[in-house]
């Protein structure tokens, strides 16, 4: 990463933007004055967190609704064009996890995981990839999990949509070859957000600034490198 060149200000947008990874990214990145787009189904946190990106001297915007709805994607698809004229980034971030034996698990939280992790990044890859295969520039991340890249009891169903996530952002790495688009996961073992309920162990648990400085690195990448992923542990096992 060459920290001489000068920054451009990106357009980027963050899913799940209104809390845990999806807030500490922004905040990362509003470090250089880039602009935003948040989307959630959490108004007023969005409004909190776009009021302190604005306050940083950014410009941020935010859209409410559901990744996993096409009407609602495509609403703030069509916003983000007119409140920021393009798009650079898209850091597909919102999720969902249900845990527990695969028999006790219902098919409500099978319906909600997939709809979220796997129908919500299709939906917005599919609306930004022809803008930014258009401009050649710009890059694609999503919130994997390392278990995208493993199994385990007890997390059958997230670990499928993450599995699934990763295949789809590898097979979208080979479409990309020759362009100037690039795709990557972030690959986090467990993060100290509002997931998690009170009574769960954080102190072994990666930060949230753990991932967002992750992902600024692969943002700010030079064009000679084409991160693939980014596989993050806890430190303290």
């Amino acid at each position: 990463m060459n920290d001489s060149k000068e920054q451009k200000s990106l357009r980027v947008i963050i899913t799940g933007g209104s809390s845990g990874i999806g807030k500490a990214v922004a905040l990362e990145m509003a470090k250089s004055g880039h602009r935003f787009y948040l989307t959630g189904r959490n108004e007023e946190r969005l409004q909190q967190i776009c009021s302190k990106l604005n306050s940083l001297g950014c410009d941020a915007h935010y859209g409410v609704g559901d990744v996993g709805s096409e009407t609602d994607v495509e609403n703030h698809f069509q916003d983000v064009k007119k409140k920021l004229g393009g798009i650079d980034v898209l850091f597909a971030n919102a999720g969902v996890g249900y845990f527990g034996n695969l028999e006790d698990l219902t098919i409500e939280q099978y319906d909600a995981q997939f709809n979220t992790n796997v129908r919500g990044v299709f939906l917005w890859i599919n609306k930004v990839l022809p803008l930014l295969k258009k401009q050649n520039s710009g890059h694609v991340i999503v919130t994997s999990s390392n278990l995208g890249m493993k199994t385990g009891a007890r997390c059958s169903l997230y670990a499928g949509t993450k599995h699934a996530v990763q295949a789809m952002v590898w097979c979208l790495r080979d479409e990309l070859k020759g362009t100037g688009v690039k795709a990557a996961t972030i690959n986090p073992g467990s993060v100290d957000t509002p997931w998690f309920d009170e009574d769960v162990d954080r102190t072994k648990m990666l930060a949230v600034e753990d991932i967002s400085k992750a992902v600024r690195f692969i943002i700010d990448q030079d064009e000679t490198s084409n991160i693939d992923h980014i596989l993050l542990l806890p430190g303290k096992q």
